[in-house]
């Protein structure tokens, strides 16, 4: 019986939520804000609102594109996660945008069950991954 009430408490913390849970707005702890939308299978994040106190680019601009055309855009309203796929619970298999260093890096979102107004965001750099957490708005 201890083992079955284990195990439940297991599950239930680790079963995967449906692929419209990631649907919202998404406050990471910087303040910055992104808009997460489905577009048939895949799923894009928008930039809202930038952080509180941003490190580069105070400008607003996206000056480090490597795209010298898109160097004069404004960061909020830009695109910055594409691509993500649903699986197993899991948006992955697309990037996410750094307009601090105008490169893009692979991300994972993963939201558990258990707190579904929390979402955790991984981006794989080359040698490390960096963990966010952001709250739904």
């Amino acid at each position: 019986m201890v083992h079955t009430l284990i195990l439940s408490l297991l599950f239930s913390f680790y079963t995967t939520v449906s692929p419209e849970v990631y649907v919202g707005k998404w406050e990471i702890s910087s303040g910055s804000v992104i808009s997460i939308y489905q577009n048939d299978n895949m799923f894009f994040g928008k930039v809202l609102k930038r952080s509180n106190f941003p490190l580069f680019n105070k400008n607003g601009l996206d000056n480090k594109n490597p795209n010298a055309e898109l160097r004069t855009r404004t960061i909020i309203g830009s695109l910055i996660m594409n691509n993500m796929s649903y699986t197993d619970g899991i948006l992955t298999g697309g990037t996410i945008y750094n307009a601090d260093s105008g490169k893009s890096y692979p991300v994972t979102l993963s939201i558990y069950n258990k707190n579904t107004n929390l979402c955790h965001i991984k981006i794989k750099y080359s040698l490390f991954t960096r963990k966010f957490k952001a709250k739904r708005i």
